[in-house]
């Protein structure tokens, strides 16, 4: 009972790192609903399979007439019509017939393949979904350790607010400085509550939605360091995206399986041709030794030949139709092509973009707290107001969040163009 009850309850994972998320993936539900159409699918492939194998049905059939089989006889126009029976009332035949095809144009062996396509297709469109989730898992995760260091520093502002507040208060009753500044910092503070709760609900909000994705709740304390570094010569990068790319795959087996579809339709061109045969007996009881007017066993054996010689150009229409499916399919994979390297560049332009930005907001950053203690050294000697003050902690506060929103967006832009190369390439340098 005990292992039931620990089996139904759903296991709760807490990660700090995006390894733990990704590792979760699989048992991301739609995953598991891809895995079990895959499962179909093979099932599938067995069944197009039985179509090779001869085919036996057993048929039992126990009859009893109105009335018994009667012909009649004109012997001698002279007279009358002569009544005779010809079978009796009861009637049992049973039959076990058999059919091989020996020759099917193909199309048996064609619908095979096709099976088989359709399972490595399928497990393709698996492979290239649970890159997306990957992606999205990426794009959450990054974006929660942002918001976890701009909640940090927003935090760390409220903490020198309150510190400035006190002292000001102390000014304030020793008539050293008036009411306004004070109420200055006062509304300095309920800024920074009311932004830190915002960052704290934004937060839960994509928490919500990466547990969605993956299954896994994030940890408190998040981390965006790597042990590895991709190198990024990015004609090397796309190269590999155009060869490895699930979803590029996926497009190129629908070929297959188009190519396939145009065989299955010029197999219609060729005769059918099969073995068939059977065990027949027939009588008028269960004994099955005849009636006394036909013969009890009827088994026969033979080459059965079937061949549609005209359908009103069918097939051709159908082949036509498949051929301008497959022009139209390898039109959209050239255009996939292209977009995957458009995007791949544009991926590269905007990571080097965010390198030049994070320069410059460290920079900002460091002048801020230097600005900062310039600042506070002069409000302790009363030379500057409250609200130049609080003004300089939230310029502070505000470029520290920059800077750790931006090496969280380097870190997902390097993630991503791993992840853009390919499900395979990523795993090999994530991990």
């Amino acid at each position: 009972m005990k292992k039931f009850i620990i089996f139904i309850i759903p296991v709760l994972l807490l990660a700090s790192n995006l390894q733990d998320i990704f590792l979760n993936i699989n048992n991301n539900l739609l995953i598991k609903s891809k895995n079990k159409q895959i499962e179909a699918l093979k099932k599938m492939v067995q069944v197009k399979r039985s179509n090779n194998y001869p085919s036996l049905s057993l048929s039992l059939n126990a009859i009893k007439l109105k009335d018994t089989p009667t012909a009649t006889f004109k012997l001698n126009p002279l007279y009358p019509p002569i009544n005779m029976p010809v079978g009796t009332r009861d009637n049992v035949d049973l039959d076990l017939s058999f059919s091989y095809p020996l020759f099917s144009g193909f199309a048996i062996t064609d619908s095979i393949e096709k099976a088989k396509l359709k399972v490595i297709k399928s497990e393709l469109e698996r492979d290239n979904f649970k890159r997306e989730l990957y992606l999205k898992s990426l794009i959450l995760y990054g974006n929660i350790y942002a918001l976890n260091q701009t909640i940090i520093a927003v935090k760390d502002a409220l903490k020198a607010t309150n510190d400035s507040y006190k002292k000001a208060k102390g000014l304030y009753e020793n008539n050293l400085i008036n009411l306004s500044n004070l109420y200055n910092i006062e509304a300095k503070q309920h800024e920074f509550q009311s932004k830190l709760n915002d960052l704290v609900a934004q937060k839960k909000k994509l928490s919500n939605i990466l547990f969605y994705v993956s299954g896994v709740k994030i940890d408190k304390k998040i981390s965006i360091k790597q042990k590895k570094f991709l190198n990024f010569r990015y004609k090397n990068l796309i190269n590999l995206a155009i060869k490895n790319r699930k979803d590029l795959l996926v497009i190129k087996k629908q070929l297959n399986i188009t190519d396939i579809d145009i065989k299955l339709v010029k197999s219609g061109y060729y005769p059918q041709i099969a073995l068939i045969g059977a065990i027949k007996k027939q009588g008028n009881n269960f004994k099955l030794n005849g009636n006394g007017y036909t013969n009890p066993d009827s088994s026969y054996i033979g080459v059965g030949i079937s061949w549609k010689i005209f359908d009103g150009f069918e097939k051709q229409k159908q082949e036509e139709a498949l051929l301008a499916k497959k022009e139209a399919t390898i039109l959209y994979l050239q255009n996939y092509e292209k977009l995957i390297q458009t995007n791949m560049k544009n991926s590269f332009l905007t990571l080097d973009a965010l390198k030049s930005q994070f320069v410059a907001v460290q920079k900002q950053l460091k002048a801020q707290k230097e600005y900062l203690k310039l600042v506070q050294g002069r409000f302790d000697n009363e030379l500057v107001s409250a609200d130049e003050l609080s003004r300089a902690i939230a310029k502070e506060a505000e470029a520290k969040a920059k800077v750790e929103t931006i090496k969280a967006k380097i870190f997902i832009q390097k993630n991503k163009i791993a992840l853009q190369t390919g499900l395979n390439y990523f795993s090999k340098w994530f991990y």
